[in-house]
C-alpha cells in the first residue's frame, strides 16, 4: 500500500538482510554429549561387538588356569534416518529480490534439517536410555539433588558421567543454586554453569516437542514424547551418532527456469551403554 508522507507518496523497499528464524540449540557436540568413533566408512548398518564380562575368583597361588570360552554380544547401529528439505526458486522470484535467494534458503534448510536430527537424538537417547523411578518435577530445592541422583545411579552401574542436558526450567534452578550464587568455590566460574560436579551442564530447550521420532535400529519408527523429560545425564561414549550422508547443495532445477536449495543427512542412532545414559522425567508414561 502507498505510504503518505502528508500528501506527498514516498518510496517503499525491501531490506536485502533476511531475518533469521528460530531453531533449537544445538547439543550434539562431539565427544561431549555422543560419539561418532563407529563412523567405519561405507555401510547401511554397523555392528559393535560387545565382551560378554566374566567375574574374577580369587585364590592362592600356583594354581592352572580355568579357561573361559569367548562370548560377545553385537550391537546394531543401523544408518536409517534421513532428513530431507529442498526449496524451489524461480528464477523470476530472484532476480526480483534483493537477498541472495539461493544462499539463505540452504542456509534455513540446513538449520531446519540439523533441528529435525537433533529432535531424533534426544527421542533416541530418552527411549534407549534408563529411565530414573524418580518421576517427581524437580523445584528450585530438589534440581540439584536430582542431578546428582542420576550422575550417582551412572557410577553405582560402574560407569562414566560426563554430560548433562537439562531442560530451561531446570538450568534456571541451577543458576539460581549453583550459577550466579556468590561463592569463593573454584569450581563455579563467573555466572556460566559449564562445569560442575565433573559434568558439562547444558541448557537444552529441545525438550519441547510432544511427537519426537527417530527409526530404531530394528527399523521401527518411535514416537516419543520429550515434553516430560527434565534431564539426560550421560557418558558421551554411551550414545553413538553416525552419519553416512551429509549434501548441501544448489542445483538448476531440469523442469523449471530456476534451482532448489537441498539439503540431506542420513545418519544412524543408538544408546549403546543404556546403564550410562539415565534420564529424568517428569511424568511415568513417556
Amino acid at each position: 500500500m502507498a505510504i503518505l508522507y502528508g500528501n506527498q507518496n514516498v518510496d517503499e523497499r525491501y531490506s536485502p538482510i533476511v531475518e533469521p528464524n528460530l531453531y533449537t540449540d544445538d547439543i550434539l557436540i562431539p565427544n561431549v554429549t555422543f560419539t561418532a568413533k563407529y563412523s567405519l566408512g561405507p555401510a547401511g548398518q554397523i555392528f559393535v561387538h560387545k565382551l560378554d564380562k566374566k567375574s574374577v575368583k580369587v585364590g592362592t597361588p600356583g594354581r592352572d588356569f580355568s579357561d573361559v570360552a569367548a562370548d560377545d554380544t553385537l550391537i546394531p547401529i543401523a544408518l536409517n534416518n534421513n532428513y530431507q528439505q529442498s526449496r524451489k526458486m524461480y528464477g523470476v522470484q530472484a532476480n526480483a529480490v534483493a537477498f541472495d535467494m539461493g544462499e539463505e534458503y540452504l542456509s534455513d534448510a540446513i538449520r531446519t534439517v540439523r533441528e529435525a536430527r537433533r529432535y531424533s537424538a534426544l527421542a533416541c537417547m530418552a527411549k534407549e536410555g534408563t529411565a530414573s523411578n524418580n518421576v517427581t518435577a524437580s523445584t528450585a530445592d530438589t534440581v540439584v539433588n536430582n542431578l546428582l541422583a542420576l550422575r550417582k545411579q551412572i557410577k553405582d552401574n560402574h560407569g562414566e558421567a560426563n554430560f548433562a542436558l537439562v531442560n530451561t526450567t531446570d538450568y534456571a534452578f541451577l543458576l539460581q543454586n549453583v550459577g550466579i550464587r556468590e561463592v569463593y568455590d573454584p569450581a563455579v566460574r563467573t555466572a556460566e554453569l559449564l562445569k560442575r560436579f565433573g559434568l558439562t551442564i547444558i541448557e537444552c530447550n529441545g525438550f519441547d516437542e510432544s511427537e519426537a521420532e527417530y527409526y530404531n535400529s530394528s527399523g521401527n519408527k518411535v514416537t516419543v514424547d520429550l515434553t516430560g523429560v527434565e534431564m539426560i545425564v550421560g557418558y558421551n561414549e554411551a550414545f553413538s551418532l553416525v552419519d553416512n550422508l551429509e549434501v548441501m547443495r544448489i542445483v538448476d532445477s531440469e523442469l523449471f527456469a530456476g534451482s532448489k536449495a537441498q539439503v540431506e543427512i542420513n545418519s544412524g542412532m543408538k544408546v549403546t551403554s543404556p546403564d550410562q545414559i539415565i534420564v529424568k522425567k517428569s511424568k511415568a508414561s513417556i
